[in-house]
């Protein structure tokens, strides 16, 4: 299928930025666990099952928290989600440092909102950053025609993984479907946004979004090698040795639609390398390790 790059303006600040401010510790609310920070001083409140059901609007009012100093610092704009809330999700990523996070909230399919929240004294300062990866995917899976039901499409419903970069920036790669329930593959686009984003400027370092056929998409879903294999069992090294080299091809099919191909072109030379290499080993254990250190340096690479 024919790719189509969507390049972004990098010389205009594309997130917007508040101060938000503190508030009084409510009733009904608890800390969302995932989301404390390193160092355990931040975190989100959101409200309980049970306030939420005396009280419905409750879900829209999240608020970013001191957890040492039980001292609220605002409520999160966009903010979407209580407790064991069905077909919605809450996920933060924190700087090491504990300086700031990305915090998404999730829809039933793909992503409703991604931000950054960076604590600044007794309040807070929200950017917002999943309008533009939206925005991006819509222009590149929908560009010179409209969705099948004659409406201008969205960005589709995305997958997105996030690497916390030197220098307060973030690198973010989304995977986008306008069928996650795979139920009209005829009308069905799909989309690759990749970027960095600085959160000294407020922009975006570089961003990218491009259209994929199918099988690319499907290459492009997935995560770290190491999280990956924990969530595996394998009855045998034959059967672990087939399910790494799915995860090799998609690392390195996502590797060619994502590095400049002068860059590419090294990669391909040095796959063939390894893959002599791996060829010439005496074991199946062997090629077992041998394949997840390459994965791992692909992956490297998608960075």
């Amino acid at each position: 299928m024919r790719r189509l790059w969507i390049f972004l303006t990098l010389s205009v600040s594309i997130a917007v930025s508040r101060t938000v401010a503190a508030a009084d510790w409510p009733d009904g609310y608890i800390v969302y666990e995932e989301s404390k920070s390193p160092d355990e001083r931040y975190g989100i409140l959101v409200p309980t099952y049970e306030a939420w059901e005396k009280d419905g609007s409750l879900e829209d009012t999240n608020y970013f928290a001191n957890l040492k100093d039980r001292r609220l610092m605002g409520k999160i704009q966009g903010a979407d989600y209580f407790e064991h809330q069905n077909h919605r999700g809450l996920k933060t990523i924190w700087a090491p440092d504990s300086s700031w996070c990305v915090v998404q909230y999730d829809g039933r399919f793909g992503f409703d909102s991604i931000s950054i929240l960076e604590p600044k004294d007794s309040n807070f300062i929200q950017t917002e950053i999943g309008k533009r990866i939206d925005k991006a995917l819509a222009t590149a899976i929908w560009k010179n025609e409209k969705s099948h039901d004659g409406e201008e499409g969205s960005g589709g419903d995305a997958t997105t993984y996030f690497r916390i970069g030197a220098n307060r920036s973030v690198q973010v790669r989304a995977s986008s479907t306008t069928d996650p329930k795979e139920l009209d593959p005829k009308h069905c686009r799909y989309g690759l946004f990749f970027g960095t984003f600085d959160l000294r400027s407020k922009k975006w370092l570089n961003a990218q979004a491009q259209r994929l056929g199918p099988e690319e998409y499907d290459a492009t879903t997935f995560g770290d090698i190491d999280s990956d294999l924990k969530d595996e069992s394998f009855q045998t090294q034959d059967e672990k040795a087939k399910w790494l080299d799915q995860q090799m091809n998609a690392a390195y099919t996502t590797a060619r639609l994502i590095l400049p191909s002068a860059r590419f072109a090294e990669v391909k030379q040095e796959q063939i390398k390894w893959l002599k290499q791996r060829d010439a080993a005496t074991s199946m254990e062997e090629k077992c390790n041998l394949m997840v250190a390459r994965i791992k340096t692909l992956q490297e690479l998608l960075w």
